[in-house]
């Protein structure tokens, strides 16, 4: 009788552990990859094993939300992780500007923040007034200014690219787009607003470059999505993730930015 009491007991013990492994298997409905960069303050950074930063909390709140899973790769700059997207291996690109060439070979999420590209210069290169609100942007036709290869910074920055293609100078890291800067072997950089206060409240920036009153280019950030990934259904929920979440999302940003403004982001390297 104790044999069987003691066989019921490992049977019952045994079932519920398989229910609850089985039930925190199914916590997800699916797993996605997602492109994440490893130095990219403060929106995307790796501390060891582990992704930190302002895009990476808001994307994990909307697939928490959607119901599904992650898992993190990353790439040396955006054209790789294009390639790499176009071949099937990522599934989803956060902070990612709608174009029509994009769409060709990806779906667009609702825009879930909006991603301001600013313009820095060295602090001894000042911006005439003139300058700092020429909606043309024809000033940098005798200019060099270093840009991030990959990113979108709109019409008028886009005539500027035509009208004098040795006038933009394509790097991939911001830090190197600054680095440039401080030497004074540029005049200028376009950087993501967030992360430029970011960069000029550290060293060796901050005692180097200054962010001018000139915005080049303000536009949603949507998350590209990997055709075929999702049903109709699915990108739906998705995007009624993004909609749900939109005042936790705005909260982050809030967060983040007064964390900018008083240079208390710090991370591990």
């Amino acid at each position: 009788m104790q044999l069987g009491r003691g066989y019921l007991a490992f049977i019952f013990v045994s079932l519920l552990c398989f229910s609850t492994f089985n039930a925190a298997a199914q916590t997800c409905g699916q797993t996605v990859t997602v492109s994440a960069s490893d130095n990219w303050p403060p929106y995307s950074y790796r501390v060891g094993e582990q992704y930190h930063g302002l895009d990476i909390e808001i994307l994990e709140l909307v697939l928490k939300s959607a119901n599904l899973c992650w898992r993190y790769v990353s790439f040396p700059s955006s054209s790789r992780t294009f390639e790499e997207f176009k071949k099937g291996k990522v599934d989803v690109i956060f902070a990612a500007s709608f174009t029509q060439e994009r769409r060709r070979f990806s779906e667009f999420s609702l825009p879930y923040r909006d991603e301001v590209m600013q313009l820095f210069r060295h602090v001894d290169n000042p911006l005439s007034p003139q300058s700092a609100f020429a909606p043309t942007l024809s000033f940098l036709t005798k200019s060099i200014v270093a840009v991030n290869r990959g990113s979108v910074y709109g019409d008028a920055f886009s005539r500027i690219v035509q009208q004098c293609p040795d006038c933009v100078v394509d790097i991939n890291l911001a830090t190197e787009r600054f680095d440039l800067l401080v030497k004074k072997r540029v005049d200028y950089a376009v950087e993501d607003l967030f992360t430029g206060i970011y960069l000029i409240n550290r060293d060796p920036y901050k005692a180097h470059v200054r962010a001018s009153r000139l915005t080049v280019h303000k536009n949603p950030a949507h998350y590209m999505i990997r055709p075929g990934l999702f049903s109709e259904q699915q990108l739906q929920q998705f995007n009624l993730a993004i909609v749900r979440n939109q005042a936790a999302i705005d909260g982050l940003i809030d967060l983040h930015f007064q964390r900018l403004l008083s240079g208390s982001v710090q991370t591990k390297q």
